[in-house]
C-alpha cells in the first residue's frame, strides 16, 4: 500500500495539490520530520524534472533552500541532502503556479533554455521563457523558441548567442564586447539596446525590430541595415533584397506583454508594475519595504493573487488585496 504522506508530497512537487493540501504540506514541513517520505517523493518525481520542459528552472539551491526555511518559519533545515532542492523549489515555484523564478544561473559549459518544439501546440508548448544571461542581459523567449548561450562571456571579444524562434533582447551596454545574435545566415550586432528578433524559420526568414538603441544586421557577405528605434528589417531567402521599414515597435512586441518581468527591481517599482498590469491601487504600510529588491518572472498572465503570494514569499512581506487595493507591509530589507 502506498504511503499517503509520500503521495501527498509527490502531488505537491508536481503542482497537483489543492489549496488545502498545499497548506497541509507546509504544516508538515514546518513541523519537521518526514525525511524518508520526502526522499521517496524526490526519487519518484526526479525523472519529471530532468526532461527538457524544465531546462529553464535555473535555481540557486542554497538560496531557495534558505528562503523556504525563512518563509515557513522552520527552526532547523528540512533535510541535509542535495536533492531536497526539488521540494524547496516546489514551495516557492510550483505551489504558487508561477511561470519562472530566476535567482542565479548554475549551468554546464553550455545552456539551452527552450520550449519543446513540435507541429502540434499543446499547453506545454505555449509557455514563454525568461533567461538571465551571464553578463546581466535578459531575454524573453516566445513560444516554440530556444536560445543557446555560453556559461560565461569572460575572456571573449564578442558576447555570442544563437536563437531559433522569437525573442526580445534587453542587452547590457559593453562597448568593448559587442553582443551578437546568430539566426541562421543573419547576424545581429548590438552594443547595448532592446530589440525583437523573429526567426522561427531561421534559414528562410528573419525579422529584426528595434525598440531602443541601435543594431547592425548582416548576412554572410555584407551589412544589410543599421536599425534605430521603430525600424524593422525583414529578410527572406526568396527575395533579392531585405526590406527596411518604419514600424510601431510596441505593436511588434505585444506578445511579451503577457509576461511580468521583475528583474532586480525594488518593491516600489514592482508595486507600480502590479498596479499597471492589474489596474489596482497600492498602499505601503511600512516605507522600508519599498527598498526590498528581488528578481522574479511571471509568465503568461498569472493571476494577481499568485503574483502577490510569490512576491511576498521572496521578500518576506505581506501583500493583501481587498476592494481593488493592495496593501504591502513587512519588516523591510
Amino acid at each position: 500500500m502506498e504511503n499517503p504522506i509520500k503521495q501527498l508530497f509527490v502531488k505537491f512537487i508536481l503542482n497537483h495539490c489543492s489549496p488545502q493540501e498545499i497548506a497541509e504540506v507546509k504544516e508538515m514541513v514546518s513541523s519537521g520530520g518526514y525525511e524518508q517520505e520526502w526522499l521517496e517523493a524526490m526519487e519518484e518525481t526526479e525523472k519529471e524534472f530532468s526532461n527538457a520542459d524544465h531546462l529553464s528552472l535555473i535555481i540557486n539551491e542554497q538560496r531557495i533552500f534558505d528562503k523556504v526555511n525563512t518563509t515557513i518559519g522552520t527552526k532547523r533545515p528540512l533535510l541535509n541532502t542535495k536533492r531536497i532542492w526539488f521540494a524547496a523549489a516546489a514551495l516557492v515555484l510550483l505551489a504558487m503556479s508561477i511561470g519562472l523564478l530566476l535567482i542565479k544561473p548554475e549551468v554546464d559549459s553550455q545552456k539551452i533554455a527552450e520550449v519543446r518544439k513540435g507541429k502540434s501546440v499543446e499547453p506545454k508548448d505555449t509557455t514563454h521563457k525568461w533567461v538571465k544571461l551571464p553578463d546581466g542581459s535578459s531575454v524573453q523567449l516566445n513560444v516554440d523558441s530556444y536560445l543557446e548561450y555560453p556559461e560565461s562571456f569572460g575572456g571573449k571579444a564578442l558576447r555570442e548567442v544563437r536563437l531559433t524562434g522569437e525573442a526580445y533582447f534587453d542587452i547590457k551596454h559593453d562597448a568593448k564586447h559587442p553582443f551578437v545574435i546568430y539566426t541562421g545566415k543573419i547576424k545581429t550586432t548590438v552594443l547595448g539596446t532592446a530589440f525583437n528578433i523573429n526567426a522561427y524559420h531561421v534559414n528562410e526568414s528573419v525579422t529584426v525590430t528595434v525598440t531602443r538603441g541601435k543594431v547592425k544586421v548582416e548576412d554572410e557577405k555584407k551589412v544589410l541595415a543599421v536599425l534605430t528605434p521603430d525600424q524593422q528589417l525583414a529578410w527572406n531567402i526568396k527575395l533579392p533584397e531585405p526590406t527596411k521599414i518604419n514600424v510601431k515597435a510596441e505593436t511588434v512586441v505585444e506578445w511579451k506583454k503577457h509576461d511580468l518581468i521583475m528583474d532586480d527591481v525594488s518593491m516600489e517599482s514592482a508595486a507600480q508594475m502590479i498596479a499597471e498590469r492589474y489596474g489596482v491601487k497600492i498602499q505601503f504600510k511600512n516605507e522600508k519595504v519599498k527598498n526590498c529588491r528581488f528578481t522574479a518572472a511571471f509568465l503568461n498572465r498569472n493571476d494577481i493573487n499568485q503574483v502577490l503570494s510569490v512576491v511576498g514569499d521572496i521578500t518576506g512581506s505581506t501583500l493583501t488585496l481587498k476592494d481593488n487595493l493592495v496593501t504591502i507591509d513587512g519588516p523591510g530589507c
